[in-house]
């Protein structure tokens, strides 16, 4: 995976349909604003952390299917779930962020 991959591929169908299959994964990182753009970018983010660090908060499958779920539900659903991907994002459960786009 890098920053060139596609959403669509890192994160299934589901994400797809939302975002379309051309974004990718550093595109999808600049993403403010909007609760879909900020799910995405956090998400993007707690993907790339639970893949880099076996202590991070997330199982990389954990954070794909947290995320679709988000994407099923409601606004507040996927404002919950990239509130929650934040917070392990920061380092809740003593596992930082190990990305200069954290920072």
């Amino acid at each position: 995976m890098n920053g060139d991959t596609k959403v669509a591929v890192a994160f299934g169908m589901v994400a797809a349909r939302r975002y379309g299959t051309d974004i990718t994964l550093w595109h999808g990182l600049q993403g403010r604003g909007d609760p879909y753009r900020t799910l995405l970018r956090e998400g993007i983010t707690a993907l790339l952390n639970s893949y880099n660090s076996f202590q991070f908060s997330y199982h990389p499958l954990g954070v794909v299917q947290h995320m679709n779920l988000a994407l099923m539900g409601s606004t507040r659903s996927v404002l919950l779930t990239a509130l929650r991907f934040k917070r392990a994002n920061s380092g809740a459960g003593n596992v930082t962020c190990k990305f200069t786009t954290c920072k």
